[in-house]
């Protein structure tokens, strides 16, 4: 298997790395009460034609 620094396996802390960053996320919306804001996209400049001088 794969062993990492002390003896800990490398897949255990890669799931934990996973679940604390999926857990903040959720604490993060849940604190602040509202989803963010997913109005703006770059795809949106695309199709509109907009450029960095606009």
């Amino acid at each position: 298997m794969l062993d990492g620094i002390g003896g800990i396996n490398v897949t255990y802390f890669f799931i934990g790395f996973i679940v604390l960053a999926v857990g903040f996320a959720i604490f993060k919306v849940i604190r602040k009460r509202k989803l963010p804001s997913n109005n703006y996209t770059p795809f949106d400049d695309i199709t509109m034609g907009k450029s960095d001088k606009d």
